[in-house]
């Protein structure tokens, strides 16, 4: 794919440097509500681990290449949605409520559709398009229970107040639509399914559905043009196992720089080398 030929490299390069670096302060956020979303956040690195096994994770990856185990995995953190019945993870709650609130300060009238779906829904859900549409549309539209975002409690499903084009592809010309794919960012969140990117996810495109993976994370993925999560989780664990220097290597090479300072021709050898950066 060319983004990895000329995004993600970049990415992978600079990678302790993206996660260091306050990303939020790169970009200004929309409003207060943002700047919030924002001061409330911290920048982690993630760990192999965190991005391969641990379900509980921002960044787990759920798809039917990557299902859940248990297949019935729950979330321990489900929060409900002010006014709504339905529910998300606590931190992705919060992070939905701001940018509704943002939304309806820009004139976007946005509803929830869908949240958190249990294993059982998803089963009953995903059955049902197959009954209607045949199991190869159905693996187009829906997940399989075990294998759906919805179930980790960190995908939502947005739509017009007015109902029109909810859930259908003609959204993501909608104002609405616009709005959340010009700010989700903003708030922690990214546009899962995009149109481009049906055959690296497996779906089609669904410019409703949101997936919340952090605000320092999203604003990364953003900023590194990575065209799916799918490409950006791969650059994430690909620096993952790229361990930075320990201190005792810094101060070997940081020595070494020294030593050759004073031998023929004596330049200095260590100016723009400071390996502690």
């Amino acid at each position: 794919m060319s983004l990895f030929r000329a995004g993600l490299p970049a990415l992978l390069l600079g990678a302790s440097l993206m996660m260091a670096a306050p990303l939020a302060a790169q970009a200004a956020p929309m409003d207060a509500a943002a700047a919030q979303v924002r001061a409330e956040t911290k920048q982690k690195a993630p760990t192999t681990e965190e991005l391969t096994k641990d379900q509980d994770s921002y960044l787990a990856l759920v798809s039917r290449d990557h299902p859940l185990d248990p297949a019935d995995y729950k979330p321990k953190d489900l929060r409900t949605i002010p006014g709504t019945g339905m529910e998300l993870r606590k931190d992705a709650a919060a992070a939905l409520e701001n940018l509704l609130k943002a939304s309806r300060k820009d004139s976007q009238s946005l509803s929830v559709l869908s949240a958190y779906r249990s294993y059982d829904r998803q089963l009953s859900l995903f059955n049902g398009y197959k009954a209607r549409y045949g199991t190869d549309d159905a693996m187009r539209l829906s997940a399989p229970a075990g294998t759906s975002e919805h179930q980790i409690g960190l995908a939502v499903d947005l739509g017009l107040s007015s109902g029109r084009c909810s859930l259908m592809a003609c959204f993501g010309d909608t104002e609405g639509g616009k709005w959340l794919a010009a700010n989700a960012a903003d708030f922690g969140f990214i546009i899962r399914y995009p149109a481009d990117g049906e055959k690296v996810t497996g779906y089609k495109y669904e410019p409703w559905h949101l997936r919340f993976i952090g605000v320092d994370q999203s604003i990364a993925m953003e900023k590194s043009k990575a065209g799916t999560f799918e490409a950006f989780h791969a650059a994430l664990l690909k620096a993952s196992k790229v361990k930075p220097p320990t201190a005792a290597e810094i101060k070997k090479q940081r020595e070494s720089l020294l030593i050759l300072r004073f031998l023929p021709p004596y330049r200095d050898w260590s100016i723009g080398y400071d390996f502690a950066r």
